[in-house]
């Protein structure tokens, strides 16, 4: 997890510390001061840090040479005097190659240190040997344009699935319905590999961009796409579980007696009426067609027919507005956390259905649980909140194997 410098060093006894650690912490705290805050000053670096100067500069030198660090001109926070030069992260290396893998769409990204992102491209997923195929090609493309680093770059993955983090092997996804894939053995390019759940990026993007979500200890993130996906964030540590599924509250089952099969062969999870699928279904059933290549593509429309007051599109969505509302008392109840913030395939669900759902979650949760539980659409819009997590992630990887 990313936590601010003095969450890391809290109860370490610095004196036991030898020489070589405590140079490799020096360094990791003002890389990650300059990830975190943008340009600053060696002044102000020494400030934050209370290292000494010339220490500054030995370690500022270090990065420059390591082409990690650049001056970008003069800081603006001196009152007298020459204006001291800032020193910024570089874009000389990639900090990551995010796959984010959806069931209908995939997308292929650059990130990097200051932790912007360019989009690279999408392509249909499709079944599995395409798919390594197709990331295969796609990272060739990459390290011809892009530059990447082996001790810098990692390819990061993002599932809508049940993945072992500790040795990328995706488990389960199931709706599309591959299992056990070992991406280290399916990848044929020298960089650290990683991979995580799509729900568990996103809630640890929000955790690290979104100023209210710093702030929080408890975080959930309900990332509703052609599928449903829960990440949590507990005590400021993602919940993973003993078999990695922690927080899969898509595979919750809603309807005990039901005879609608989910991917995952149980019957009446949540995910089978609560996605973007079934209302899209919903609306399409009587002979009305939604334009989009995607169900997100087409929810989108329908979400937008809804605003217009059309009777056909508040009727299809009338179910996923219920269930959805089951699915977040379910997180109310079991989680307590002080944030619930939502996004996935569509990231306005709050913005359009959130009184609807609220006045539903508050007559059906317990007493005084929403007490102090705020509900928001994620932070995210252009980029994708996996992304961005994806990206994060790995610079903390990045950061941890500083020498």
């Amino acid at each position: 997890m990313i936590y601010s410098f003095y969450e890391r060093i809290k109860g370490i006894n610095l004196m036991k510390i030898n020489l070589k650690s405590m140079k490799m912490m020096n360094k990791q705290m003002i890389l990650r001061y300059l990830i975190e805050n943008g340009p600053t000053s060696r002044m102000e670096l020494s400030r934050f840090t209370k290292l000494t100067p010339s220490t500054i500069s030995r370690i500022v030198s270090d990065f420059s040479s390591e082409k990690l660090v650049e001056e970008v001109g003069y800081s603006e926070k001196s009152q007298i005097g020459r204006k001291p030069i800032n020193v910024s992260v570089t874009k000389r290396f990639a900090s990551s190659v995010v796959i984010n893998v959806g069931v209908e769409q995939t997308t292929v990204a650059i990130g990097f240190l200051d932790k912007s992102i360019i989009e690279v491209k999408r392509f249909s997923t499709g079944t599995l040997k395409s798919f390594i195929s197709t990331v295969n090609a796609s990272l060739g493309e990459i390290e011809k344009k892009y530059p990447l680093n082996s001790e810098i770059t990692s390819i990061v993955f993002a599932f809508p699935g049940i993945v072992n983090t500790q040795k990328s092997i995706v488990i389960y996804v199931p709706n599309l319905n591959w299992r056990n894939l070992n991406l280290k053995d399916a990848i044929n390019y020298p960089y650290r590999i990683i991979a995580d759940n799509e729900a568990n990026l996103s809630v640890l993007a929000e955790s690290v961009s979104s100023e209210d979500a710093k702030k929080s200890e408890n975080i959930f993130f309900l990332y509703v796409s052609q599928g449903i996906g829960g990440g949590a964030m507990i005590n400021h540590q993602i919940l993973r579980g003993s078999g990695f599924a922690g927080a899969e509250i898509g595979h919750t089952v809603v309807e005990a007696r039901s005879d609608v099969k989910c991917h995952c062969g149980n019957y009446g999870c949540l995910e089978r009426y609560a996605s973007l699928v079934l209302p899209v279904m919903e609306y399409e059933k009587n002979g009305r067609k939604l334009d989009g290549k995607t169900y997100t593509e087409k929810f989108q429309i329908l979400v937008d027919l809804y605003a217009k007051h059309d009777k056909m599109a508040i009727a299809a969505l009338e179910e996923f507005i219920h269930y959805l509302s089951i699915g977040l008392i379910n997180i109310v109840n079991t989680f307590n956390p002080e944030k619930i913030i939502i996004g996935g395939g569509f990231n306005k669900i709050w913005k359009y259905f959130g009184e609807e759902l609220h006045q539903r979650v508050s007559e059906r949760a317990m007493p005084g649980v929403l007490d102090n539980v705020t509900f928001r659409d994620t932070y995210f819009d252009e980029i994708e909140a996996p992304v961005a997590g994806a990206n994060a992630l790995a610079i903390e990887m990045m950061v941890n194997n500083l020498n």
